[in-house]
């Protein structure tokens, strides 16, 4: 499906669960034409929400994003095998938008009234603040407030209005909803280390039971980590957790914003710990650390990764419902960050989600489905790698007889509705992505053994098989030199994974070669990394 489709699209989802419905031009004058089409400025409401009438007056931030140039010529150049890596200034000089186009939106925001509290250095992202009724002139709408059950939210009522000299240049406005925030995801079976399961893992012995090389460990490399929050705990944690299993001190590195919100502290314990504890001869480790899991904030967090350019590994463990994603604007939005980052040489590995065949947008219990069946944003993004989850079921087998592991019930995965089928992925049937990528030990009952505020539980979930991949990426890295993006190398590798062919995440079986629960498998990586 061709991104002019995805509005049209998401309208038709709405027995789903969510609508999309495109009003009428608000404020509008000569001057302006409304985003018709331009993913995130139309109302999003979810299925029978009620208007509420206008919203209480607040700062409002929201973010532009301006079109790339030669899409086509970039998308090319991510499948070419073997490219020349470019660097952020190559990129912006040939694919970032004109100076032009950038300073005429922070003009129409200047004029507007409001204030521009960033342009990012690959000029695609202009972010702009501003009370609510000075968010409401510039962009020609009225934002109001809409109940649906027992959720209250705010989003624009009309659809948002800019010049028609700027109007072509957006692809994408986040920030007119609040709907749009990434959910970390909800990891069962996080208990003590006293309770009984039938196989838990510490790093070494997950290196092991993957068939990490011992001499490569991922030296010379650094391993990124997006975040949220005040991560002072995590690094004592990760100290603590070097500590217990024998691992060096890797040196860290933070950089962003960051806030006061500490309850995703389990979330980037597991994050930070895996990802260095699967490489741990690593130079360092840069967390980017955003002001919250909005929209807005994610995308100029990733954002920062990728016009760095020089950390080529990184793992992200959260996501949204792509219906939802696609609405709010993060997909169009976040998709021209991440294809940069590829052409770069650089990889995110996201998290599939942790209930099946469904997404977060309305959920229960983790690793149970309910919801929405969907797959989740951005692990759909063909310019990331979607990292489903496995149940470890015994020990690993002799080679050609693996039965050790099976698809995690709770491991995200399917048709993308949304995002086209990459080059990578040529060979599969439909014409839409494909989820996940790979996978690794997810279920909590065989999960991962992590130290939270200084005490040592056993954690699950995809949120731990991406990070454990970024680590397992980082080897490959050290040993293999700059290999690309991690998409076409995986998929062109013709060995090094274990076909796992039992099992479900509900909707979908796991199947020889790949499938939509595991995708093409769990690494060995002694094969693997040559293979690559």
């Amino acid at each position: 499906m061709s991104r002019k489709n995805v509005l049209t699209a998401m309208a038709a989802c709405v027995t789903t669960g969510l609508a999309v419905i495109a009003g009428s031009a608000g404020a509008a004058t000569v001057t302006t034409a409304p985003l018709t089409g331009v993913a995130g400025a139309a109302p999003v409401l979810l299925r029978g929400a009620t208007d509420l009438g206008r919203a209480p007056q607040r700062m409002e931030h929201a973010t532009l994003a301006l079109a790339l140039r030669d899409r086509l010529g970039l998308d090319a150049l991510i499948a070419a095998p073997g490219h020349r890596n470019l660097t952020p200034s190559q990129f912006t000089e040939r694919f970032g938008p004109s100076n032009k186009t950038t300073q005429a939106a922070e003009v129409w925001a200047h004029t507007a009234g409001l204030t521009v509290t960033g342009v990012s250095p690959n000029r695609t992202l202009v972010s702009v603040s501003g009370s609510t009724a000075m968010l409401d002139r510039a962009f020609g709408t009225s934002t109001h407030l809409f109940r649906a059950g027992s959720m209250t939210y705010r989003s624009v009522s009309t659809t948002a209005a800019l010049p028609a000299s700027l109007a072509g240049a957006v692809v994408g406005v986040t920030g007119l909803s609040d709907l749009g925030v990434v959910q970390r995801a909800r990891k069962s079976g996080a208990a003590p280390l006293a309770v009984s399961f039938p196989q838990t893992f510490g790093p070494k012995e997950l290196a092991a039971f993957y068939d990490a090389p011992a001499g490569g460990t991922g030296a010379g490399q650094t391993v990124g980590v997006i975040a949220e929050g005040q991560l002072g705990q995590v690094i004592t944690d990760l100290r603590t957790f070097e500590s217990t299993f024998g691992l060096p001190a890797v040196p860290v590195t933070t950089v962003g914003p960051g806030s006061a919100d500490v309850t995703g502290q389990d979330e980037y314990d597991l994050d930070t710990q895996y990802a260095t504890g699967e490489a741990p001869g690593v130079a360092g480790l840069r967390i980017y650390d955003g002001a919250s899991l909005a929209n807005s904030d994610i995308l100029s967090t990733i954002n920062r990764w990728a016009t760095e350019g020089t950390v080529k590994t990184a793992s992200f463990s959260a996501g949204e419902c792509e219906l939802l994603a696609g609405a709010t604007g993060f997909t169009t939005s976040l998709d021209q960050v991440l294809a940069q980052a590829a052409v770069q040489g650089q990889s995110l590995f996201v998290s599939s989600g942790d209930n099946g065949n469904f997404c977060s947008a309305f959920v229960g219990i983790n690793g149970i489905p309910a919801g929405i069946p969907s797959v989740e944003y951005p692990a759909s993004s063909p310019y990331a790698v979607g990292v489903g989850g496995t149940t470890v079921t015994g020990a690993l087998p002799v080679a050609g007889n693996y039965t050790a592991e099976a698809a995690w019930i709770g491991g995200g995965g399917g048709l993308s509705y949304f995002e086209d089928k990459p080059a990578y992925q040529s060979s599969l049937a439909p014409l839409q992505r494909g989820v996940p990528d790979v996978a690794l030990d997810a279920d909590p009952l065989t999960g991962f053994k992590v130290i939270v505020s200084g005490k040592q539980l056993i954690i699950g979930g995809t949120s731990a098989s991406a990070p454990a991949w970024n680590g397992f990426w980082a080897r490959a890295l050290g040993a293999r030199g700059a290999l690309g993006f991690a998409g076409p190398r995986l998929y062109g590798a013709k060995t090094g994974f274990h076909d796992v062919v039992v099992g479900s995440n509900g909707v979908y079986p796991a199947t020889p070669g790949y499938d939509y629960t595991t995708g093409l498998g769990t690494p060995d990586l002694a094969r693997l990394i040559p293979a690559l």
